[in-house]
């Protein structure tokens, strides 16, 4: 479980539910590192090389505009081993991701020029908010739909695998009999 330390949580799971309109108007700040493994969807897509002792960085902040609306800004950081898509070994991929939820309480009407705003996203809160889910689907979201090196070494289609291109018997040309007795 995790435990709060200051404004720091820590420990290998990041099970806290958190009043999302009272942290935002209190202006708090949190943060931690919490192990890949403790993420169950973000576990699944690690490569063979799995979540291991891999883990991810996080930090939430909460604050209200000018109009007295709820704000919530989420970083979270981390380097997942996933199957490269080209050669199908393991790679490592960066999933940065930083996002502002403006939140909204369940039933609420709001403008439709917010709705047009592409610079965050509504969070409709209706209840404690599961940080943990939260966390994890901003990872799930910053990752690659197709993982792959930036540069493969792909074996060679007509060879097998691991052997460099060309490395194939050479047949001879069926036409090479036609040749012949062209010549002739």
């Amino acid at each position: 479980m995790a435990e709060q330390t200051g404004n720091t949580l820590s420990g290998d799971e990041l099970q806290v539910r958190i009043d999302a309109q009272q942290f935002a108007r209190a202006g708090t700040t949190l943060s931690g590192e919490v192990r890949l493994a403790a993420f169950e969807r973000l576990a699944s897509e690690c490569g063979a090389e799995g979540a291991g002792e891999r883990s991810l960085r996080w930090a939430l902040h909460g604050s209200v505009d000018a109009e007295g609306a709820c704000w919530l800004s989420l970083e979270v950081s981390a380097d997942v081993p996933m199957q490269c898509q080209r050669c199908l070994g393991d790679v490592l991929v960066e999933a940065r991701g930083a996002s502002r939820f403006r939140l909204v309480v369940a039933g609420e009407e709001w403008g439709d020029e917010d709705l047009e705003d592409d610079s965050f996203e509504a969070l409709e809160i209706d209840g404690p908010l599961d940080l943990h889910a939260l966390v994890e689907d901003e990872v799930l979201l910053a990752l690659p739909t197709v993982p792959a090196h930036a540069q493969c070494d792909m074996p060679d289609v007509a060879g097998k695998a691991g052997e460099p291109a060309g490395a194939t018997e050479k047949r001879p040309s069926p036409f090479a009999v036609l040749e012949q007795l062209k010549r002739n």
